[in-house]
Parts: structure tokens; C-alpha cells; sequence
């Protein structure tokens, strides 16, 4: 990403004070995320390792990149994807904010599927298309953090693969997951720190 648009993102970032993004995946491919970071799903495509698809294709059409939220997950689409997988085990993945200002992006100030977005002819990879993520009168954002995104399905693409030392953090849905997905961290190079549990149902 060219420094004109680093800075300013970046600038935005800290004044709503965004810390961390989201990833859910299946907990089955943590090892491989470990080792090899995350890759968008046409790099995966051609990968030797093993790794499981959160769903069978994209409503965007975008297999180019690797899908993050701002500060918390869309979590209708998060439930849709665990129930239509038939997956129990899931985790979501903190991951570093500097990935915003460091990665090549495409900002989705809403669901990256919809015609607004994907329609949309100009630039999403800058400030401006940023600060949309966060766009809207007092009203729409009443009750909303400042690290909050305006519509709680916008996203973040990032269009190239995230280093495995870019993951803090991951949350389990299950309390008898912690302590595999910790044996997992400890065991491989990443720098996967805290694991904690949440109830998934209440995401």
C-alpha cells in the first residue's frame, strides 16, 4: 500500500480506536493458519495443505481475498455459516488492526455481495472508501462505539495472504476447545497469544 494512503488510514484507525479484526474459520484449519498464515481462497485453491472452506463459494464473487471485520463479527452470517456447515467447532481469530495500513484492502462499507458495493466504480482501497465503513448521521449511529463499522455486515478484504504473526488472539465457541487451540499455539511458530471462550450463540 502506497504511504498516501497509509497515513491516512492508519489516522482514522487511531482516532476511532481500532484495535483488533475478526475472523471466523474453522477450527480445523488452525494448524495450517499457524504455519502459513491466511490465504485468500484462490491462493488456496493451489495450496499442498489441507484447509476447509467456510462455505462452497462466495455471493461476492471475490476469490481474491481474505474476509476480516472491524471490532466485532457480522454474526447473522457467522450463525448461517456454522449451521449450514455442520461444523461444531469454529473459532474466530483476533487479529492486528495494522493490517489496515499494511495489506492491500478493499473497504465493503457494506455486505461485499450487494450491488451498492460491488457496482460501486470507484476506488474502495483508500481513506475515503474507509471512512465510509464508519459514514452516517448521529442517528444511524446511535449506541455504536466509534471502532464500530455503521452496517454490522461491512467488510474488509485484504487481497493478499496475512502472516500468522498478524494473529493475537482466538475465541472458542466451546470450553473444551481452549486448551487444543492453546497445545496448537504453543506448538508452532505464530504468535497466537490469548485463547478465551465465548458463547457463539449469543454472537
Amino acid at each position: 500500500m502506497k504511504e498516501a494512503r497509509r497515513t491516512p488510514i492508519r489516522s482514522i484507525a487511531v482516532d476511532r480506536d481500532v484495535r483488533f479484526l475478526l475472523h471466523f474459520t474453522q477450527a480445523a484449519n488452525l494448524t495450517g493458519i499457524v504455519k502459513h498464515g491466511l490465504w485468500p481462497r484462490r491462493d488456496l485453491a493451489a495450496a499442498d495443505h489441507l484447509a476447509y472452506a467456510s462455505d462452497y463459494g462466495r455471493l461476492d464473487g471475490n476469490e481474491d481475498a481474505v474476509s476480516v471485520s472491524i471490532s466485532r463479527v457480522n454474526g447473522p452470517m457467522f450463525a448461517a455459516k456454522r449451521r449450514k456447515s455442520g461444523h461444531v467447532d469454529w473459532i474466530v481469530l483476533v487479529l492486528s488492526a495494522t493490517i489496515l495500513w499494511t495489506h492491500d484492502c478493499r473497504f465493503c462499507w457494506r455486505n461485499a455481495a450487494r450491488n451498492e458495493v460491488k457496482n460501486h466504480r470507484g476506488y474502495c482501497g483508500g481513506p475515503w472508501a474507509f471512512a465510509q465503513m464508519f459514514a452516517g448521521g448521529e442517528e444511524e449511529r446511535r449506541d455504536l462505539a466509534p471502532h464500530f463499522s455503521t452496517d454490522p455486515e461491512a467488510e474488509v478484504q485484504v487481497l493478499q495472504p496475512i502472516e500468522a504473526d498478524h494473529i493475537h488472539g482466538a475465541i472458542v465457541g466451546q470450553p473444551g476447545l481452549a486448551e487444543p487451540v492453546r497445545a496448537i499455539r504453543n506448538g508452532l511458530s505464530g504468535r497466537l497469544r490469548q485463547v478465551e471462550f465465548q458463547d457463539f450463540g449469543l454472537v
